[in-house]
């Protein structure tokens, strides 16, 4: 595979997608491409071209070409606020009405199902859904299957006890039927105009995500999001490591930015 037709497989990933692959990233994508097409019989035919005309093709290479770690509790400041201030606040307007969550990058699903089980034990009843762009993960989501290396990090441990009648003596973690049933799970590409995004959506979260994205594109999603999603008073919640990358010109009006000691976010006026 040339340069030019390597090009060309990146360029279609950012304009099917929104996402810009970091240099480091494109030895990996490469490397996947290459034994790609060794598998499969293109018959002459380019593969960015093979691309274009499969689109189930195309959902392995995003798969292949989006990067997911996270872990159970993530960013443990942000999950304290959401205890002790944003989901009683939204409790108390809600009275016995669900409160709506959307992990918009919900990468394998740890993410929703931290936030899931800290609004169980506050008796707050919840409509959570996740999505991401990369169907592998979220068959992992539905899955509800998670290895110790999940549960291990230093950073989210205040809340781990949530996770013990989840866990083996090994800690792993392995939800039940009627957990993962609770977990509504959709693919879904943030950068397309054409994608139907939740509605009237109390806590959104949308982490390590920008990062990947043109200034435009965060633009055109923060757009999307308040105007779509975001509920009158809601919280959208990103990366503490993002918070800088949002440029002030990007953010919507009707958008404020907002903080707690160290834990900064967005609410919807």
């Amino acid at each position: 595979m040339d340069e030019n037709e390597f090009l060309s497989i990146i360029a279609l990933i950012t304009s099917q997608t929104g996402i810009v692959p970091r240099e480091s990233h494109k030895i990996g994508i490469r490397n996947f491409i290459e034994k790609r097409m060794k598998e499969i019989n293109l018959g002459g035919l380019p593969y960015h071209s093979y691309l274009r005309l499969n689109k189930e093709e195309f959902d392995i290479l995003i798969n292949a070409a989006t990067v997911n770690e996270t872990y159970f509790f993530r960013e443990e400041a942000q999950f304290s606020l959401l205890k002790d201030k944003v989901f009683p606040e939204i409790r108390a307007k809600l009275a016995t009405s669900p409160m709506k969550i959307w992990s918009a990058a919900a990468s394998s699903g740890e993410e929703i199902y931290s936030l899931y089980l800290l609004a169980q034990s506050l008796g707050i009843k919840t409509e959570c859904l996740a999505s991401d762009i990369n169907t592998h993960v979220l068959e992992k989501c539905s899955k509800g299957e998670y290895a110790s290396n999940t549960t291990k990090k230093i950073d989210g441990a205040k809340f781990h006890y949530l996770l013990a009648p989840y866990q083996k003596i090994d800690k792993s973690v392995l939800f039940p039927a009627e957990v993962c049933s609770k977990i509504e799970r959709k693919q879904l590409n943030l950068c397309s105009e054409k994608e139907d995004f939740p509605k009237n959506v109390h806590v959104i979260f949308m982490r390590n995500v920008f990062i990947y994205f043109t200034m435009e594109m965060r633009k055109q999603i923060l757009e999307k999001i308040v105007n779509e999603s975001l509920c009158t008073g809601g919280y959208l919640f990103v990366s503490m490591s993002e918070i800088a990358s949002i440029d002030t010109k990007i953010i919507p009006k009707n958008l404020e930015k907002c903080s707690e000691g160290k834990v900064f976010y967005f609410r919807k006026k």
